[in-house]
């Protein structure tokens, strides 16, 4: 018998082997198939996590703040420090605002607010607000006293609109303030934290000229903003980019991704470790064949060729069926509601990546023939002789 590289009665031998206990291959197959089917949805709902997470910053976060030095209360000249934001490569708005810490009351309910003081033009660039105004228009603070908030701030002072709130700031006489809109985001931190007014307002509050606290900057590419910071940096601003000012998000994401590449590791090597078992029982059951294949002329790397190819087609069917379970609960797991951290409902967020499917088909496969390696390795070390005698 003449054995080359994977000629049919290799491959003969392998699916014989494989039908030959048909519950232990199912046993094998079905380990790969759930770890494979339980880190594709893992890896698809991180996906849709970072996708929502970064979403966040893509719409409303600003990706570069100039904020005071050290010392300093207040922006001035922010104008031509405007400009030169403008000249940054890749900058799609430059939003100037006005900020302040302040109480806002109504009725026996009361909040700590930052109110923001901005031109709803040049903010719409950076926040995308108008998308998101549940009710009124933002463009309404330019009229005098009005006030626009987050629907969860509304909510949290049973507050609704034409209600006069009233906004007290530290060293200052409280100022009724008429609420013209509500917004909603979707972020906690901005929905029940952020309340906005025009510039003109906030500026009178504080008996303030014409200076600003922030200088938000919105980019093409949220990516180029720790670049983009530097470069002010160096020009002798104080710049953050989105990383340094949000860094819960940069966290939140890193986490994510370190506990879900050791779950899925693990569990990838405890499924690998059940072919590893089954390839050594069948070792021991086959070593009558194994010596018959030595006899017909099969070498060590004959043998072990046999046994790591058999370990690799389970794998890749394991693969094969998990890839299609994990499809089917990614699909199905689309559709199921949770609330936010405001209590707000939302669909899971899910990503579906074909890439995943391919890498997590390749892993098994690697995995399995690692695992069939020393089983391999020792059905070829057998002695032909002593292997006949069983």
């Amino acid at each position: 018998m003449k054995f080359g590289l994977l000629p049919a009665f290799e491959i003969a031998v392998v699916r014989r082997h494989i039908t030959y206990r048909k519950w232990r291959t199912f046993l094998s197959v079905g380990a790969v198939a759930i770890a494979v089917a339980i880190s594709i949805v893992f890896i698809s709902i991180q996906n849709g996590f970072s996708d929502f997470l970064f979403d966040i910053v893509f719409r409303f976060l600003p990706h570069i703040t100039v904020i005071p030095e050290d010392g300093e209360d207040y922006l001035h000249l922010y104008r031509s420090i405007a400009g030169i934001c403008w000249a940054l490569p890749g900058v799609l708005g430059v939003s100037p605002t006005l900020s302040a810490s302040a109480t806002l009351s109504y009725k026996d309910k009361s909040e700590n607010v930052a109110l923001v003081g901005i031109d709803p033009v040049e903010a719409e660039r950076i926040t995308q607000i108008t998308d998101n105004m549940k009710q009124g228009d933002i463009n309404s603070i330019m009229g005098g006293r009005r006030l626009v908030m987050g629907e969860a701030l509304a909510e949290k002072l049973k507050a609704k609109m034409g209600d006069t709130i009233s906004a007290r700031f530290p060293d200052r006489q409280p100022v009724n303030l008429v609420v013209s809109g509500i917004f909603s985001f979707g972020y906690k931190e901005v929905d029940e934290g952020v309340a906005y007014v025009s510039q003109d307002t906030a500026r009178r509050f504080l008996n303030q000229g014409d200076v600003v606290t922030a200088i938000d900057i919105k980019l093409s590419d949220p990516f180029l903003a720790p670049a983009a910071a530097e470069e002010l940096r160096m020009l002798g601003y104080n710049a953050k980019d989105w990383q340094e000012l949000f860094p819960d998000i940069v966290r939140t994401l890193a986490f994510e991704k370190t506990q879900n590449a050791i779950t899925m590791f693990l569990l990838m090597i405890i499924a690998t470790f059940g072919i590893a078992s089954i390839m050594n029982m069948l070792v021991v059951e086959k070593t009558r064949e194994i010596g018959m294949l030595m006899a017909l002329g099969a070498n060590p790397f004959h043998i072990r060729l046999l046994f790591l190819m058999e370990s690799g087609v389970l794998g890749l069917m394991g693969a094969a069926v998990g890839c299609i379970l994990g499809l089917l609960a990614c699909l199905q797991l689309q559709g199921i509601e949770i609330q936010d951290g405001m209590g707000q409902t939302m669909n899971l967020p899910m990503a579906l990546n074909p890439l995943d499917f391919l890498l997590f088909t390749i892993i098994s496969v690697l995995l399995s023939i690692a695992a069939g390696y020393y089983p391999a390795r020792k059905a070829s070390l057998l002695d032909p002789v002593i292997a006949l005698k069983g």
